[in-house]
């Protein structure tokens, strides 16, 4: 059965080339341990070749089949993988650098600890993931009851954080730094989209 975000990523308008700037400041700040990384929940696979242009040994993943599938045919280089399950296929101790761009808010917090504990046993150690996730204050996804008001991502799940809870969220982590980015929608100056971004070294 299709999920929302098969639907999203068959609109030419997902298709985003342009990495997120916060992130590449983020990744010119660290050295990580070793040079493969994983792009979790890669949507277009903007930062996935980013990360390869980076340098990186490229591992990428997401739940949407219409992506993984389109971004296969692109290129060998870059090992894409369909991951429907919250049980992931990496081996412990392997990324030196896991990315995960705007994914963990659209899981049920339970399911977002869960993702993330198995991100941690695929980290190697002095590993570092780095991320970002919808901040309280957030109008633009309209959130009523966990379900998402709007035209791309109808009937999608999401939830917003406070600072206090990503820090619980992020203290499996020895070190942890955040920012904070907030936006107004084209056109749409009464409305906010908010993210905390992170690094955080294991």
């Amino acid at each position: 059965m299709k999920n929302v975000w098969d639907t999203h990523y068959e609109r030419p308008k997902s298709k985003l080339n342009f990495p997120d700037e916060n992130l590449v400041r983020l990744l010119a700040k660290i050295d990580p341990p070793n040079q493969n990384a994983l792009d979790f929940g890669c949507g277009s696979g903007r930062h996935s070749y980013l990360l390869q242009n980076s340098g990186f040994i490229v591992t990428a993943c997401d739940n949407a089949k219409t992506t993984i599938d389109s971004l296969q045919k692109e290129t060998e280089k870059i090992r894409f993988l369909h991951t429907p399950s919250h049980e992931l296929p990496f081996l412990p101790n392997t990324f030196g650098l896991i990315v995960s761009w705007g994914v963990f808010h659209y899981n049920k917090r339970e399911d977002a600890k869960t993702l993330l504990q198995s991100l941690l046993n695929a980290m190697a150690k002095d590993g570092y993931l780095v991320g970002s996730i919808r901040a309280e204050g957030d109008t633009h996804l309209g959130l009523k009851a966990g379900t998402m008001n709007l035209t791309d991502l109808s009937g999608g799940y999401a939830e917003t954080y406070s600072l206090s809870e990503l820090k619980e969220f992020l203290s499996p982590f020895t070190e942890v730094s955040i920012g904070y980015s907030e936006r107004t929608p084209l056109g749409k100056l009464n409305e906010r989209i908010c993210h905390w971004f992170f690094l955080a070294k294991k």
